[in-house]
């Protein structure tokens, strides 16, 4: 009778478990709204085959400490342009102040909730990879492509760029 008692026991606190591990989903259009600060800013890129600590030696004969020192000091004005805040309404439109600009404008979710598309009034339309999402935490990230001439040697670079960045919403 006493193993009976103990099993029922353990069979309704299982059960209390599941239940409330099924609490309700997370919603994302919901889960967007509110006003986010940028906690951190993670950017790397690569030219060519090269990652930018490698071109940069390779190309302008840097040593490897002076290499990262140029980077570091890149990778502190990085962080600079990313410091602040977006507010994100339930309206459609959002307003962001990041490092000394604001920019106002409209947002959409993809239907799949995988991208987040900044349409501004004044400049051009951001589109970021929604990594992770919750009420209170964001993972969102964006990459390109582009071509330029670093080195004055006429030929454009191949320049892949990543950046990810962490919101906390206050």
């Amino acid at each position: 009778m006493k193993m009976r008692f103990v099993k029922g026991i353990i069979l309704v606190l299982f059960t209390g478990l599941v239940f409330a591990s099924c609490s309700k989903e997370s919603n994302p259009e919901e889960d967007i709204l509110g006003t986010w600060t940028v906690e951190n800013v993670d950017f790397e890129a690569t030219i060519g085959t090269k990652s930018l600590l490698q071109y940069y030696m390779d190309e302008f004969s840097m040593t490897e400490p002076q290499a990262q020192a140029v980077m570091a000091a890149f990778d502190a004005a990085l962080a600079q342009q990313f410091t602040g805040t977006i507010e994100i309404r339930a309206d459609n439109t959002y307003t962001a102040t990041m490092g000394d600009e604001s920019d106002t404008g409209t947002w959409s979710l993809s239907s799949d909730y995988k991208k987040l598309t900044l349409d501004s009034d004044s400049d051009e339309t951001i589109v970021l990879d929604i990594i992770s999402l919750t009420s209170a935490k964001a993972v969102m990230g964006m990459a390109e492509e582009i071509s330029e001439d670093l080195n004055d040697d006429d030929v454009p670079e191949d320049i892949s760029v990543t950046i990810e960045m962490i919101l906390e919403k206050q």
